[in-house]
């Protein structure tokens, strides 16, 4: 996979917003290996540590949570990749993307751009999780979830981070294929032939590999305007995930010991 798409892609540093978009353009699709800093805190005593409580494992479980996140980094390092295109609004329709939602999510920013984008940690990941369970350690296989999870959601703000300083606009908010009238579960199949090859969609829309995401991003230069996370702008809910404005329910919500990537598969 890497042969075909590093060559493009090993300039380092930060690039003109323009040189950027015009590379965006004429390429469509930029692939990136997943945000390699993030991956190597997979294995730091501060990652594992939020992990084991996050997902409410014992103090005693901390070794084999480590052990795992150990077997998971190779795989990593080689197969988790995630890619981004231009997103044309003109695929929106002036009535989908203006004024208040009745379910409660909020209308897009004056002047908005939109990029589509996919991460996933890769078949080997989903491979490790599978012989685990063959072998009924499950234990290390809700590990496996837990810290893919995790890493998923961390991701995101690793993307954010990487739109503001490689580009001349940030995050303003997320949508989901199937969060929204506007972003239709159905729309899903497209989105995944436009942006790699590397993950595939069944008639169910389940992803593979399993710890894949795929989402279009609202981009703005509105500087008053910042990405308070992926529940912003989500009409669901009743998802367990929900992180509402209130920061006690926030907190609450962010100690709940489902991960995202149960949420996702479950439909919640």
């Amino acid at each position: 996979m890497w042969v075909r798409l590093t060559a493009n892609f090993q300039a380092k540093g930060k690039r003109p917003a323009a040189v950027l978009e015009k590379r965006m353009i004429q390429e469509k699709v930029q692939t990136e290996r997943f945000f390699p800093a993030l991956l190597e805190e997979l294995v730091t005593p501060a990652f594992l540590g939020d992990v084991r409580k996050k997902f409410h494992f014992n103090e005693g479980q901390l070794a084999e949570i480590r052990e795992v996140a150990e077997e998971m980094l190779p795989v990593l390092r080689k197969e988790a990749f995630w890619a981004r295109a231009a997103y044309p609004s003109e695929n929106l329709s002036c009535a989908e993307i203006s004024g208040a939602k009745e379910d409660g999510a909020q209308p897009a920013m004056p002047c908005s751009k939109y990029e589509k984008a996919a991460m996933s940690l890769g078949h080997g990941v989903d491979l490790l999780q599978e012989n685990y369970s063959e072998k009924g350690l499950l234990l290390q296989s809700y590990i496996v979830e837990a810290l893919s999870g995790e890493l998923l959601m961390r991701g995101y703000d690793a993307y954010n981070r990487y739109v503001a300083a490689h580009t001349d606009r940030h995050v303003a908010r997320y949508h989901f294929p199937g969060s929204e009238e506007a972003f239709s579960l159905e729309m899903l199949p497209q989105l995944l032939k436009d942006l790699t090859q590397e993950i595939t969609c069944n008639a169910a829309f389940c992803m593979v590999p399993k710890k894949s995401v795929v989402f279009i991003s609202e981009l703005t230069q509105d500087e008053s305007v910042r990405c308070q996370g992926i529940c912003v702008g989500c009409g669901n809910a009743a998802c367990p995930h929900r992180v509402e404005e209130n920061f006690l329910v926030r907190k609450k919500l962010a100690d709940m010991p489902l991960t995202y990537g149960y949420s996702r598969i479950f439909g919640i």
